[in-house]
């Protein structure tokens, strides 16, 4: 942190507290030094000599008090300053302190004004002042100070909105700190009509009645003198009023704004965003939700993303739609089973590291190969892949759909063998087994950990025809469902029907016509 913004962030309300009370004192010296205010010199001096001892003071109490109460607020800064690696969350009690420090300054100042009030009242009666002038006196800094604190709370808000705020609290949160004073919307705008309207409408009112006294002199110089004060004081409290919209609109908007802007990325997607909450009223409320529910849709797109990875799209989309059940259903469809060869030779006379790398290349190209035609990877178990299609989204043609993944499979192995021959790897073989039939697909597992898996004879004989490639030297082997569903069955040759394990009867097998021996 620079010294200069460490400056401002640590003297922002002490430097906002001046500007208030300098505006309530320059109103009060612009209203008493107005002609016919205070017509006896004598009083008039004695005014003078008061404001010089007070005004001072008016402004260096305050301040001494107000640092008091920044204590906690400036001995973290200064810490925070020297062990910023150490002091990275800000005390409840530092952030407590800073969103109560308007109304406590509000508070401060309001006496500060009732003090003059009083102080100017007491002091011009013991000095002979007629009534009509203490009254003058009394009236000018009591609602001057009525005027000056709503100022005040004013230009603490935007202070705190643009300055400080978003240091203390850079992740918002502002609603949830306990034992904090808030003031909600709807009282802001009282707030405000009241300093805009009733304040000057009651201080000229009061003003008036003084200045047709008939101790200030005839009756027209009364209406002159009543003329003269009421313009001034609508140009002061016009002023003001002005000055005062423009600062309660930029607190309001502002945050308005930047919710809209969010809310505008999460409508295309964007959920990075978040919200700079610098309140604890309803606006700060709304921000910290938003920020909680852009979380929530951030999290939800990544498990969304990070499930796409798994599953093709189309399965990922309808599985978060709540479309498919996954609690258990009978459906119709095709199994693949592929195993690599040799694999257990392979891994004893080759780097762990080896091995790892080339079962990664060679499941990234498989699974490429078994979603591009709408397939399931359900599980690598091992050097084993397990598939479906069909399920969780049904397709009428998953037969046909199971076979072109399997050719493509091969294709592929082959283009992976010719890299690791140039790389001086080990080549690598597979068999492929699939079946079709009916099979109970549903999430199993226990209460932590579910998987969706198939159950059933045509998942068990999908695995006993991957193993059959071993013995009849083929690369891949299809039930007869699966070939009875195929178009085009003129390509395949019959192998010899066997028994499997699980199977009372002789099963009828085939392979590609002319696929090259593997095994």
């Amino acid at each position: 942190m620079t010294r200069i913004r460490f400056f401002r962030i640590k003297n922002a309300m002490i430097l906002a507290n001046g500007i208030a009370n300098g505006i309530g004192v320059s109103v009060v010296l612009f209203l008493t030094h107005s002609p016919g205010s205070i017509q006896v010199p004598e009083i008039a001096e004695l005014g003078n000599k008061i404001s010089s001892f007070f005004i001072p003071c008016s402004f260096l109490v305050p301040m001494l008090l107000t640092i008091l109460y920044e204590l906690p607020i400036r001995k973290y800064l200064h810490r925070k300053r020297h062990e910023d690696d150490i002091f990275k969350e800000v005390p409840t009690e530092v952030q407590r302190k800073l969103l109560n420090e308007p109304f406590f300054l509000i508070a401060m100042d309001m006496g500060v004004w009732l003090i003059a009030a009083l102080l100017y009242s007491i002091a011009f009666q013991a000095a002979g002042a007629n009534w009509p002038v203490i009254q003058q006196t009394f009236v000018i800094c009591f609602f001057t100070g009525l005027i000056t604190t709503t100022v005040a709370f004013f230009v603490f808000e935007f202070v705190l909105q643009r300055r400080v705020v978003p240091y203390f609290f850079p992740d918002g949160g502002l609603y949830s700190i306990p034992k904090t004073f808030r003031i909600r919307i709807r009282t802001r705008l009282i707030a405000l009509l009241f300093a805009c309207n009733l304040i000057p409408f009651f201080a000229i009112i009061m003003t008036g009645f003084a200045s047709v006294s008939p101790a200030l002199g005839s009756q027209a110089q009364a209406l002159e003198q009543m003329r003269t004060d009421i313009f001034a004081s609508s140009v002061i409290f016009m002023g003001v009023g002005i000055w005062l919209t423009f600062l309660v609109s930029s607190n309001l908007t502002k945050p308005l704004q930047e919710i809209i802007h969010v809310l505008q990325g999460v409508r295309h997607g964007q959920f990075d965003r978040k919200v700079q909450v610098t309140s604890n009223d309803e606006i700060g409320y709304a921000g910290d939700v938003i920020n909680e529910m852009n979380e929530g849709l951030k999290e939800r797109d990544f498990i969304k993303e990070t499930f796409g990875k798994y599953v093709a799209q189309e399965v990922r989309d309808e599985v978060l739609s709540g479309r498919i059940p996954l609690d258990g259903e009978t459906k119709d469809v095709t199994v693949l089973f592929a195993d690599l060869r040799d694999f257990t030779p392979m891994t004893e006379s080759n780097e762990p590291k080896l091995v790892v790398k080339m079962m990664n290349h060679y499941f990234k190209e498989m699974a490429e190969a078994i979603q591009q035609e709408g397939g399931l990877v359900l599980q690598f178990l091992g050097d084993e892949i397990y598939a479906v299609f069909g399920a969780p989204v049904s397709r009428p043609d998953h037969p046909a759909r199971a076979f072109r993944a399997g050719l493509e499979m091969g294709r592929r192995l082959q283009v992976l063998n010719r890299h690791f021959t140039e790389q001086e790897w080990p080549t690598l073989r597979h068999g492929i087994g699939i079946h079709t039939g009916e099979a109970l697909a549903a999430n199993i597992g226990s209460p932590d950990r579910l998987s969706y898996l198939l159950v059933g004879d045509t998942v068990n004989l999908a695995s006993r025809l991957q193993g059959l490639t071993k013995e009849f030297g083929a690369e891949m082997i299809l039930s007869k469902a699966t070939l009875a569903r195929l178009e085009d069955q003129t390509a395949f040759r019959k192998l010899a029907d066997t028994r499997v394990k699980g199977r009372s009867e002789p099963v009828e097998i085939y392979t590609v016509e002319g696929a090259r021996r593997t095994a």
